[in-house]
Parts: structure tokens; C-alpha cells; sequence
């Protein structure tokens, strides 16, 4: 015990207590620096050309390569188009060997021992597992979107982004990955690709309601008002007393200056939440706006 009070003993302890503290501080800052970083994308969000992502896409020609650099995936000449056939999708398809029955049976177990490792939380020896049975099925729908899962769980969303582009060239009208796609579009906080996405997924699928409600949410962040009010639209007609899509629709009319018909909208969210206090704001609001709209235009006939 005599140990424990000596003065090298307490150096050691303030020393380990130091170290503690500044691991504390470092996370702490790094919180917030991604706090603030995640506020400002959706404030700003990051302006992107939408027919250079959607048209010029490249596909991964080797997923070892591209696994082991990302800079050249971004300095290849993009080629894979979501929304028409193009040369590399018709070379995809001669790509695809038809595999023996045993290679069937051996793979469908490869997939589930795949996934038996991803739910283990063993990426490692999922990932290579996958990797090796690509080299004999590059195109397997299950096995790319395990090796997604993997790259998403890595944070390594660019790569993850590449696999779903290249499974949607095969599988056009797979609402599932178009659903994944805008996922990790919407994560990079590529807004306007992740709009063009959804708008195939709903012209794959027009029952799907959570494509029409996500439309409508996108079409109001990059300020296209217009298109927000239809999708808006729709979904209520399926949907009436969405009390978020009602508030949205009138956002979208008071931004195009139809402040009777956002009163009107706003009024129905306030008889489903009478004692939401912006809501109520905004009603005042609009109520003066509309009378002193109503005052001028009077004194003006009158002149």
C-alpha cells in the first residue's frame, strides 16, 4: 500500500488522468464539429449537376481495384445511364456465365454464410467471402448488396453508391435497390440525384407512397415548389390528415404566394394539432398578410 503514496505513483495517476481528459475533449470536439457539419449540409445543401450524376456513372471494372482506390474510380470516364440501355450494360449481360448447378447450390450457402458473419458483426471474413465469390458471379444481385451493406457500414458510402448503380443496370425495375440508391445519395447529400431517383422509383411503382411523400419532402428542399405542391398533393389525396405533408403543402403555397389556399392548409393542421404554437403563428401571420393584401388592393381601386 506504502506504494500507492509515493510521489511517482500520484505522476503517474495525474499523467493517466490528463490523458483522459483530452481523449474526453477530442470526442467531444470531433461531436461537434460533426454537428455542425451535418447542420450546414442541410441549411446548404451541396449543389450538384443532376445529368452528370445520373448519365455519366462508372461501373466498378474490377472490385479489387476499386476497393483498393477510390481516386481512380474518380478520374475514369463515367458511362452506366440509369434511365436508358446503354454499351455498358449490354456488355454486363455478355459478362454473365451461366454457373453449374453445383456452383448454385455451393453459392446460396456462400450467401447465407455471408450473412451469418454480417449478423455476428464478423465483416471481415464476410467481406472476403463475398469478394472471392464475385470473381465466379460479378453480377449476383444478394451478393452485392451484402458487399453495399458492408461498405455502408464502413462509412464508405461512394463505394456502396457504385454496387447499387451497377445492380440497377440489371435490375431496372427492383424498387428495393432504387430505394437503397437514394439512401446513400441522400447521405452524401446529393438532394437532386436522390430526387431523379425517386421519381423513377415512382414511375416504377405509383402505389408507393413512401416515393411520393420523399418526393415531395425533396422537391421542397431544393426549392422547387411547384413539384413539392403536386407530390404534396397526391400523397393527401391517399393520406388526409398527414399533419407533416399538410404543413409542407402550405410551406409550398405561401412560397408561391397563394397565402388563401396556405391558410386554408394551415387551418386543417391546426383542427389535428390545435395548440401547435408555430402553426398557430403562422396562421396569424398569413390572416394579416391577407388583410393588408386586401386594404391595398381596395385603397388602390379606389384611387
Amino acid at each position: 500500500m506504502w506504494f500507492l503514496l509515493t510521489d511517482n505513483f500520484i505522476k503517474i495517476e495525474i499523467i493517466f488522468l490528463w490523458v483522459v481528459i483530452s481523449y474526453i475533449l477530442f470526442h467531444f470536439i470531433y461531436e461537434i464539429s460533426s454537428l455542425f457539419s451535418r447542420l450546414k449540409s442541410i441549411i446548404m445543401p451541396k449543389r450538384i449537376l443532376i445529368k452528370e450524376q445520373l448519365n455519366n456513372i462508372s461501373p466498378e471494372e474490377n472490385l479489387d481495384s476499386n476497393k483498393n482506390s477510390e481516386s481512380e474510380n474518380d478520374n475514369k470516364t463515367e458511362k452506366i445511364s440509369i434511365n436508358e440501355d446503354s454499351k455498358v450494360e449490354k456488355d454486363i449481360k455478355e459478362d454473365k456465365a451461366e454457373l453449374s448447378k453445383i456452383q448454385k447450390d455451393e453459392l446460396s450457402e456462400i450467401i447465407k454464410f455471408a450473412q451469418t458473419k454480417i449478423n455476428r458483426w464478423e465483416y471481415s471474413d464476410a467481406k472476403a467471402k463475398i469478394i472471392e465469390w464475385l470473381s465466379i458471379d460479378k453480377f449476383n444481385k444478394q451478393l452485392n448488396l451484402q458487399l453495399a451493406s458492408l461498405y455502408e457500414k464502413d462509412k464508405d458510402y461512394k463505394k456502396a453508391e457504385f454496387i447499387y448503380k451497377d445492380l440497377i443496370v440489371l435490375n431496372d425495375h427492383d424498387t428495393e435497390i432504387y430505394l437503397k440508391l437514394w439512401f446513400i445519395l441522400s447521405i452524401q447529400t446529393k438532394y437532386e440525384v436522390a430526387f431523379e431517383i425517386y421519381k423513377k422509383l415512382n414511375s416504377l411503382d405509383k402505389s408507393n407512397v413512401e416515393a411520393i411523400e420523399m418526393l415531395a419532402n425533396l422537391a421542397h428542399h431544393l426549392w422547387n415548389y411547384e413539384d413539392s405542391k403536386a407530390y404534396s398533393k397526391i400523397f393527401l389525396k391517399k393520406s388526409p390528415r398527414n399533419v407533416d405533408i399538410l404543413y409542407l403543402q402550405s410551406l409550398n403555397l405561401i412560397n408561391l404566394e397563394e397565402r388563401k389556399d396556405a391558410l386554408e392548409t394551415l387551418l386543417k393542421v391546426k383542427q389535428l394539432e390545435p395548440y401547435n404554437i408555430k402553426v398557430n403563428e403562422l396562421i396569424e401571420k398569413l390572416k394579416l398578410e391577407i388583410e393588408l393584401e386586401k386594404n391595398f388592393n381596395n385603397s388602390w381601386d379606389n384611387k
